[in-house]
């Protein structure tokens, strides 16, 4: 063999460093802006919360002004876009754009602070009850199953009948404490399976307290599927306040609500039907906001990252 046949070596290349990896939120945020869904529910969300904020810059009119023109000559409401009144005006000549903005205040309010609510108990109550001794665990749970035998609504209706003066803040507190012993069943089962997980061992091994354990190495595994409970359920609080204030046991009159805003309209069901139409599309929007967006952070906090563990062994191909 001749010297010149033997080719020559190839040249040794070093490995190009890959990149920083980017961690389970930051994977979690790119899946959900790849969401299109979920994007829309934000969308929507963000309107929402926008639109709550700044009502009072929105606001053409104060939401309780009963204007002189505000009616017709034969007393009906004005339909939307009469004399600047965008969505038109109420059965006592009330703006019902700024009625609604009134409205989204109540419904956020009453959305993010019952699901705060439900987070603050689902997670201290089934955390502590997935810890704690068989006795102790045991009267915990049974408290949570005796709230959660009673439908929300129908616990709602009843606390909220004695109460003299129903308020967002009851309805919010009602509804939080049900979601919240909802909340409390889901959590404690998932500290039962990660309370023998071998990092916890070894964290109890090394002298860690209890609480130390629960609030450094078990609830950052279950904030997640509190995140994804609570988002979801500020739809269905968002769904009882209108039913609440629709029967006169939530928000009441003169305040804006957009449940007792259907309620105000509803014997102009044929002769002004935005009165019903407008409150209840917002109702729509910010169920189906908060229901995509709910629906896109479950599929992006998946806490086993199947979906992503594929994606990125299909980029390594």
């Amino acid at each position: 063999m001749s010297v010149s046949s033997i080719a020559p070596p190839e040249p040794h290349v070093l490995p190009t460093p890959a990149g920083r990896e980017r961690g389970y939120w930051g994977e979690a945020g790119d899946e959900l802006r790849r969401d299109r869904a979920a994007v829309i529910g934000f969308a929507l969300v963000a309107v929402l919360v926008l639109g709550a904020i700044f009502a009072s810059l929105l606001q053409p009119a104060d939401p309780n002004f009963q204007s002189a023109d505000g009616l017709s000559d034969a007393g009906d409401p004005l339909p939307p876009g009469t004399d600047g009144y965008l969505l038109g005006t109420d059965g006592l000549g009330r703006d019902v754009f700024s009625r609604v903005l009134e409205g989204a205040r109540i419904s956020l309010f009453v959305g993010i602070a019952a699901n705060l609510i439900a987070c603050l108990i689902g997670m201290a109550v089934g955390g502590v009850a997935g810890l704690a001794g068989r006795r102790l665990q045991a009267v915990m749970m049974r408290a949570v199953d005796v709230i959660v035998s009673f439908p929300v609504l129908l616990l709602a209706i009843t606390l909220l009948a004695v109460i003299a003066e129903p308020s967002a803040l009851a309805v919010s507190v009602i509804v939080g404490v049900n979601f919240g012993a909802y909340l409390a069943r889901l959590v404690f089962v998932q500290v039962v399976s990660l309370r023998t997980r071998e990092y916890v061992l070894a964290a109890r091994a090394c002298g860690s307290s209890g609480p130390f354990v629960l609030f450094r190495h078990i609830l950052p595994h279950v904030l997640p599927s509190a995140i994804v409970y609570c988002t979801l359920g500020a739809a269905t609080a968002i769904q009882l306040e209108a039913a609440l204030s629709y029967v006169g046991l939530g928000i009441r009159p003169p305040q804006a609500s957009w449940g007792n805003m259907i309620a105000d309209g509803q014997p102009y069901l044929f002769t002004a039907p935005w009165l019903v139409i407008v409150p209840g599309v917002a109702i729509l929007l910010a169920m189906v906001g908060f229901s995509l967006l709910g629906d896109g952070l479950r599929d992006a906090l998946d806490p086993t990252l199947e979906k992503r563990g594929i994606a990125s062994v299909a980029g390594l191909r």
